[in-house]
């Protein structure tokens, strides 16, 4: 049985009205709250304007947690790495890829390598602020000039000869009677080859056919027949490492005791280049090879703002984990604090210890980092702020008792004069003036939202006094 036309307009009628009355509660709900916000706001402003003292003490504490926290950092990255196609620029050149996508700009700056890149850094004048180095290839007071974001990649050093002219070179004894090309003085090369002749009693700066080059001259050089080995640090990207690993007449040195090595400096580690891993159809090489390496660390000027820092160690993380390129690294084993010899930045340290801020996967880098700065102060404002607002306080309300109380008082005094007292018609005439002010100047004030039962018993207060005057 269908329900009748009436019945059906009854029914809508009524859901109307009740759709009609719910938005006009919901109006009035709206309406309530604004005036609420607007008269909590008066009534700071108010407050603020009668305790001026109070007011520049207050925006001084906010403008210097700001300066402090300086949560708006410049985005400009200038990288020094090594030079143009070299395994550092690709790192570097790759990272910006990904670090460009926040909003930052990298520039990369080509130089002659590890100890370059921290001379730069070093130098206030220099518009670099990050790069790539080696904890060995520092003395102590280069290393304690930076902060260390952790190392990012494995870089062994390669011992290449050229088999035809050397034959198989066993030790360092014999390696030292030939030519061998070295990096630049300036590069990471020359100080850990220096390091690692110096074990064994080799001075190569005493030694003429020890010559320092560019690391593409001394391949060429190697290839020609004009020098007999070099020794380089790079990882296995290296155009000019991959170049000279793959050719058929280039040995690459068996690092026999490359544990003894890393036992008398911390910042070496050693590695296995697998037999057949550079290529299996030619088995290069024919056997495992140790091999002697340290990592590249990345570093950055201790002034550079801890929100760029972030986005540094998070870009090359992102890096690391998506590479197709890795060889000796495991994939997430980077970045990671392996090199002891630069101090850690605190930023970083914060890194390793609790991972990155869960802010950053919601929030831009610069935000997300502030955040991660400010929480404790954030967190103590908010202990204090939370039992304040238990107590109740609200200023529009603390607004109008203040300036209701000189009012209560002066009703007091007439009060008082009046007890047991006979008055004259000039005196009864003289209070009433003074009571008609009173009332006159609380109803200029203003009445703020839900204090309306407040304002109409101070009025019944001075309506009963004006009737005890006019009878006394």
């Amino acid at each position: 049985m269908h329900p009748s036309k009436n019945h059906l307009r009854v029914v809508f009628t009524w859901w109307n009205r009740m759709a009609k009355n719910n938005t006009e509660i919901r109006m009035n709900t709206f309406g309530y709250i604004k005036l609420i916000v607007r008269d909590e706001c008066r009534a700071i402003r108010e407050e603020l304007m009668a305790s001026k003292g109070l007011a520049i003490l207050f925006l001084a504490i906010v403008i210097g947690l700001i300066i402090y926290l300086n949560p708006f950092p410049n985005r400009h990255i200038y990288f020094a790495t090594y030079y143009p196609s070299s395994d550092w620029s690709q790192m570097a050149e790759s990272s910006a890829s990904i670090l460009n996508k926040t909003g930052l700009d990298i520039k990369v700056i080509y130089t002659d390598g590890a100890v370059d890149n921290v001379a730069l850094l070093n130098d206030p004048k220099n518009e670099a602020n990050a790069g790539f180095t080696y904890g060995l290839a520092l003395n102590k007071e280069e290393a304690s000039e930076i902060f260390s974001l952790g190392s990012v990649a494995y870089e062994p050093v390669w011992i290449l000869y050229n088999k035809e002219r050397t034959g198989e070179v066993a030790d360092f004894q014999t390696l030292a009677k030939y030519r061998v090309g070295l990096g630049p003085v300036k590069s990471g090369s020359y100080h850990l080859a220096k390091k690692i002749f110096d074990v064994v009693n080799i001075d190569i700066g005493n030694r003429a056919h020890f010559l320092p080059d560019t690391i593409i001259n001394n391949g060429a050089k190697l290839k020609a027949g004009e020098i007999d080995a070099v020794v380089f640090v790079s990882t296995n990207l290296d155009a000019v490492t991959q170049d000279l690993i793959q050719s058929p007449n280039i040995g690459i040195f068996n690092f026999k005791n490359a544990s003894a090595y890393a036992k008398q400096f911390n910042a070496f580690v050693t590695l296995t280049l697998p037999a057949d891993s550079i290529d299996i159809v030619r088995h290069v090489p024919k056997q495992d090879i140790s091999m002697l390496a340290t990592t590249t660390s990345l570093v950055v000027k201790k002034g550079m703002h801890p929100d760029l820092q972030l986005a540094l160690l998070m870009g090359v993380k992102d890096l690391n984990r998506n590479s197709p390129n890795l060889f000796f690294a495991k994939r997430n084993e980077f970045p990671a604090y392996v090199d002891p010899s630069i101090p850690i930045s605190p930023v970083a340290e914060r890194f390793y210890d609790y991972g990155p801020p869960h802010a950053m996967r919601y929030l831009p880098y610069w935000l997300a980092g502030f955040v991660d700065r400010a929480w404790l102060l954030l967190l103590t404002i908010l202990a204090i702020f939370y039992p304040i607002v238990k107590l109740n306080v609200h200023f529009r309300r603390f607004r109008f008792t203040l300036k209701e109380y000189p009012h209560y008082k002066e009703l007091l005094q007439i009060e008082k004069q009046l007890c047991g007292q006979k008055i004259s018609t000039e005196e009864r005439a003289e209070l009433l003036e003074r009571l008609e002010k009173i009332n006159a100047h609380a109803i200029n004030h203003g009445v703020p939202v839900s204090e309306e039962v407040a304002y109409f018993k101070f009025l019944n207060a001075v309506y009963l006094l004006k009737k005890k005057i006019e009878n006394a």
